[in-house]
Order: C-alpha cells, then structure tokens, then sequence
C-alpha cells in the first residue's frame, strides 16, 4: 500500500472538493477506497466504527458517505436511519455482503441512495460514487443560483400545488408543517409526479426511475417514500387529495 493510503481522520487528495467519509471497520478496505476516491481528486476521511462515523457524518461538510453496513458499535444501517432522522442528506452509498432483497429494501428504506454488494467491482463503486457526487454537486449549484437566459436571474424550479410547493433546487418544500428540507427520494418522486400530473405512475416504473431498480423484485421502499410525502401535504392521509393511490398499479398525483 502507498503511502498515500490512510488511517483514522487521515485526509488524501490534497485540498480538492469533494469531501468524501468512508465508514468501514477492515483496514485494508478501508485504505484500497480513500487511495482509490483520493486518485479521483476527493479528500477522504475514513472511521473505522460505526459510532465514530455517525459522529463525523453528522458534524456536515461531507459530499459522499461510502457506508459498510457490519460494522462494530452501530452498524451501518443504524447510522444511516439516525443520520437521516436528523435530517443529515449527504448522499449514502451501502456496502454490503448481504445481497438478499429484503437488506437492499431495508438499507434503502433507511435512507441510503445506492448500494454495492461486498465483492465489489472497484470500477463500479467508483462510478456510482461519481453519480451520486454528481448530483450533489448539481443540487448545490441549483441551491446557489445560477445564471439564466435573461438578465443573470435565477431559473428557479419550484412547483406549486395546492397550498404547498416544492423546490427541485434547494430540496426545500412547504408542507403541513413549514418550509422543511427534502430527501433526494422525496424529491426525485415528486419530480417525477410534477412531470405527469394526473397520469397512474406504477410502483415498478416509480421503481426504475427514482431507485434506478427496475428489476428489483420488492415495490415496498416505494410505499414507504409515499407514506412520507402523504404526512408532509395531506392533511387526511387516508383519503389523499394530491397523491392518491391506484389499486394494484401505482400512484397518480393530483395538483
């Protein structure tokens, strides 16, 4: 190993953005990551426990969080559901030896964005690390504003409805209680929803175009991201207004 690798709060890759947090507990992995994301150009911190990296995760300035999922102390779905109750959205990329269904759906449901099955493919995990920084990099740049076609002004991507409206750029929307920040899978639903008014949208479709699992064989992480929306802007979750359900297809989404 190079001497570049590192250890402990150890950071490689110089000063460039972004800043990525490995949390895995087998050293050598461990160092073969933040080597291999500081040849990219990302500074790397790596925490060698569950606890110690959902202390990290939390403090912020993250861009990527590489998630093991067995880990000592807290194990790595713990950390991700904490960090999402907490409303800590850096973007979760799961590593896991568990290539059941149910851990895919359960790591997903906690709030993880991607996932990659232990033996990974390092070219593999290295390119969903870069989709997932690159869409990070594409929301803060949309959160920040940039230059619009006419007078420098921001093209803003908010959609209204109802009493509410969602902010595609910022993650921000107004619901039942104030202005709140958004998941990513809250929002790209709602994008997606936002594209097709009134049209019955399939949990699969839902599925392949929000989780990007179009043969995944288990819809309930859909259901559950729906559940969440429907507390956020339905004020009788049992008879919705604005996302309403299709019985034995999908979802269609009412303005």
């Amino acid at each position: 190993m190079s001497g570049e690798a590192v250890s402990g709060d150890t950071t490689v890759g110089g000063p460039a953005e972004p800043r990525v947090l490995v949390v895995e507990d087998e050293e050598a992995i461990a160092e073969g990551l933040a080597l291999n994301l500081g040849l990219k150009g990302y500074r790397v911190d790596i925490a060698h426990d569950g606890r110690r990296g959902y202390e990290q995760a939390a403090s912020g300035g993250y861009d990527l969080i590489v998630l093991d999922v067995r880990l000592p102390e807290m194990d790595g779905f713990e950390v991700c559901r904490r960090l999402r109750a907490e409303n800590v959205f850096t973007p979760i990329l799961v590593l896991t030896a568990r290539s059941q269904p149910d851990d895919v759906v359960y790591g997903l449901k906690v709030g993880a964005d991607d996932y990659v099955v232990k033996p990974f493919d390092l070219a593999e995990l290295l390119a969903r690390s870069e989709v997932l920084l690159r869409r990070r990099a594409w929301s803060r740049g949309g959160a920040a504003g940039g230059a619009g076609e006419a007078g420098g002004e921001t093209a803003a991507r908010r959609f209204e409805f109802g009493d509410f409206w969602v902010d595609f750029d910022t993650f921000e929307a107004q619901t039942l209680d104030g202005v709140r920040e958004m998941s990513r899978k809250e929002i790209a639903v709602m994008e997606l929803f936002a594209s097709r008014p009134g049209e019955v949208i399939s949990r699969r479709e839902l599925l392949a175009e929000v989780w990007e699992l179009p043969h995944h064989p288990n819809t309930r992480v859909v259901d559950n991201v729906i559940v969440a929306l429907r507390k956020r802007f339905e004020e009788n979750s049992w008879r919705p207004r604005h996302i309403r359900t299709v019985r034995g297809v999908g979802y269609r989404f009412v303005p």
